[in-house]
């Protein structure tokens, strides 16, 4: 049988522990109350150091008061300091000195010691209490009775007896406290996740929560998704990289990176059903037995390579799969000796938990896709019918009286550049009715193009000087390009509306986080007074995106409205 994880280090949001303190502590006090009645009862158990042992229990009587005292003050979830229990430990060796040693009644108090120490702080924090009781038991009858004659029962018996009972109880609290831990990290798992960041941030929080869980130096994740052209995608979480997000208070996670095709085989090269610890550099003591897996010593080649690639003598790995036919691998890469063979089951399990919320997600998605395909092509249909169809109507209008008025009529021109501005308005009805049936992203190269047919239009129609500049290699996505275009038209269509301009610009700028853009008009009204208004469309759709819209004049008198849209 494995045992459990040795006292590993955790975060202070982990459970370490199963112990309740304020019932430690209420039964410290009530064994120390015991030891004094004991003593007051039966006067001859102290023997020699009556007095001593006396004084000493009263002085531990108070000392468990006030622990008690202190841990009703206390977070009940947090376990109990380290240097309770050892001074617990101490002062039953104490008393076994002053009474009586190998014979003395409290000898059963060390129980109690190793009993905190194992369900408060794991099994090697047991085992160290159980070997000092032991020394101190020891000791404290070698130094007690000298010249005592060797007897089984009392020199040889008890500490045997404290030596199992300890391991057993040492064994038992930390493998409760391994459940526990491992149960958190199944909450965790499960609980809920923002499903409109994708099934990319449900992945990279879950592996920082194993990479913390096992306080590992690196986990990874290879994906092969089905599809042509054949991708891999993988998840590399560092353990310097979540340190420093921690320290940083940063909650974003980064996006799969992909791998080349040679480097992909080799971490998917083992069969999909390998699952183990692989360790080419084992204690001491399992070098002098060495025992491998059969399926292990059928792929030797296969780890070496791993191991050459991962740059390490030691790695778990266990398959990924999912329903929709992803494959990929996982491999846990940890600090020296922290993880035992008995963990392979269990990161499996989790790694069930992973794919089946991976799932969860990608449906959502797809059912929300399916949705909204079926909401855009009842909406186009709507335009068609409401909008674009008295638009056509209008322009037969104009195209009729344009022609009944004649070339010679003075109304002509302004009546042929109304029936251009509806012929132009139809294009572009039309062109958003296409796109939205057959859901056709926004090309990030195609907006300065769309923006520079607007900014035409205006010179040409409303002979309003718009200049327009852009930042070198703007490289955007197509929803923040589409959102880019949308705001530019609702500015510039807010200047026409609300302003007697004829000078005005647009600008785009990218920094490191955010999409910056400037719609400026010059200020007519000639006042120096900041603006006071803000554009309620332009600033709606900001908020939607998750940025922020605000309105400034700048130092040529231009007011210009300032978005902001996060990337």
């Amino acid at each position: 049988m494995n045992s459990p994880e040795l006292s590993p280090r955790l975060s202070p949001s982990i459970p370490n522990g199963s112990i309740d303190v304020r019932m430690i502590a209420a039964i410290r006090c009530i064994l120390a109350f015991s030891a004094l009645v004991i003593v007051y009862i039966d006067p001859t158990q102290p023997a020699i150091f009556s007095a001593l042992t006396y004084t000493s229990l009263v002085f531990y009587t108070l000392w468990s008061c006030v622990l008690a005292i202190i841990a009703f003050r206390r977070d009940p979830s947090a376990p109990p300091p380290r240097d309770t229990h050892w001074g617990d430990m101490l002062f039953c060796a104490y008393l076994v000195t002053l009474t009586h040693g190998t014979n003395s009644l409290f000898f059963t108090y060390f129980i109690f010691a190793i009993l905190s120490a194992s369900f408060s702080r794991g099994t090697q924090e047991g085992l160290l209490v159980t070997g000092a009781a032991v020394f101190l038991f020891i000791l404290a009858s070698i130094w007690f009775e000298p010249d005592a004659k060797f007897g089984l029962d009392q020199s040889l018996v008890r500490p045997l007896y404290l030596i199992t009972l300890g391991y057993m109880i040492s064994y038992w609290g930390g493998h409760e406290i391994l459940q526990r831990r491992r149960m958190w990290l199944f909450q965790e798992i499960n609980s809920p996740i923002d499903q409109r960041l994708g099934y990319g941030h449900a992945i990279t929080v879950n592996l920082e929560r194993i990479l913390q869980f096992y306080d590992a130096k690196a986990c990874m994740l290879i994906l092969k998704p089905p599809g042509q052209p054949q991708k891999y995608l993988s998840f590399y979480i560092p353990q310097s990289q979540q340190a420093a997000q921690q320290q940083a208070g940063e909650a974003d996670s980064l996006p799969p990176n992909a791998i080349n095709e040679d480097v992909a085989k080799i971490l998917l090269n083992l069969p999909v059903n390998y699952a183990g610890l692989h360790d080419t550099s084992p204690a001491f003591w399992r070098r002098l037995f060495p025992v491998k897996a059969a399926l292990e010593e059928a792929h030797v080649a296969e780890l070496g390579q791993l191991e050459n690639l991962l740059d390490t003598q030691k790695f778990l790995t266990v398959p990924y799969s999912q329903q929709d036919g992803t494959t990929g691998r996982f491999f846990l890469i940890p600090h020296k000796r922290k993880i035992r063979q008995g963990e392979v089951h269990f990161i499996r399990q989790l790694l069930a938990s992973i794919s089946h919320i991976v799932e969860n997600i990608q449906l959502m998605d797809e059912l929300v896709r399916t949705s909204a395909k079926h909401e855009r092509f009842k909406i186009s249909l709507d335009i068609h019918d409401t909008t674009i169809q008295p638009y056509i109507g209008l322009k037969l209008g104009l195209d009729a009286l344009n022609r009944q008025a004649g070339s010679n009529n003075p109304l002509s021109k302004d009546i042929s550049e109304l029936l251009n501005m509806t012929e132009a308005t139809i294009q572009d009805l039309r062109r958003y009715v296409t796109k939205l049936r057959e859901d056709k992203t926004h090309a990030a190269d195609s907006l300065l193009q769309a923006v520079g047919e607007q900014v035409e239009r205006f010179k040409r129609f409303y002979g309003i000087e718009v200049r327009l500049t852009c930042d070198t290699g703007l490289q955007l996505d197509s929803r923040l390009a589409e959102a880019a275009q949308q705001i530019f038209a609702e500015g510039l269509s807010n200047i026409l509306k609300h302003t007697s301009a004829k000078s005005a610009f647009l600008s785009i700028h990218c920094d490191q986080h955010n999409l910056l853009l400037e719609i400026g008009n010059e200020n007519t009204a000639q006042t120096s007074k900041q603006p006071a208004f803000t554009p309620g469309s332009i600033n709606a759709r900001a908020l939607s995106l998750g940025g922020a819209s605000f309105v400034k004049s700048d130092a040529q008198g231009y007011t210009v409205v300032n978005v902001s849209l996060p990337m």
